[in-house]
């Protein structure tokens, strides 16, 4: 279940984006996206991923409540990317549905894959098995706020959900 109050709306190029203050696991808010009608976010342009960036710092998130500890203690929100089912492989699948389109092979020396946009910081390096594709809002040793980090799926963090359109007006 998803608790409506801890939303903040915006929308960018025509879709609506949901910043969920709410702490779930990167599967688990997932299935929350989709119960939604939505997808966790899919990042494909440097000017989307400034207006989330904007967003994010407009929300009032207190960046102590969706800390990833294995992310160098960093706040992250999760967005669609992971790579559960290939290690290295990192794809867009926001609603876990296994049909994704990979954006990244490798670690932090990989290379983007069919020109798609990425924005890791010095990463992923999938330490420990690190799976789930956060979206740093603190700067953390091997990045800074806005760039991306592979973190550990099963953390507890607040998530980005995108709808196609403007399904909630």
């Amino acid at each position: 279940m998803c608790i409506r109050d801890s939303v903040h709306s915006f929308v960018y190029n025509g879709n609506t984006y949901e910043i969920v203050k709410e702490n779930k696991t990167w599967v688990d808010a997932a299935a929350c996206a989709v119960s939604r009608g939505g997808i966790l976010s899919e990042i494909n342009s440097q000017a989307e991923q400034g207006a989330i960036y904007e967003s994010v710092n407009a929300a009032g998130i207190t960046a102590s409540n969706t800390i990833a500890p294995d992310g160098g203690g960093a706040s992250y929100l999760w967005i669609g990317g992971n790579d559960l089912t290939t290690e290295g492989e990192w794809s867009w699948d926001g609603n876990n549905d296994g049909s994704a389109t990979q954006f990244w092979q490798g670690t932090s020396t990989g290379s983007v894959v069919g020109g798609l946009y990425n924005n890791w910081g010095n990463e992923p390096d999938d330490y420990g098995g690190q799976d789930g594709l956060g979206f740093a809002f603190t700067d953390w040793p091997l990045g800074v706020a806005g760039q991306w980090n592979d973190v550990d799926h099963t953390n507890s963090l607040y998530y980005i959900i995108e709808y196609v359109g403007d399904p909630l007006g």
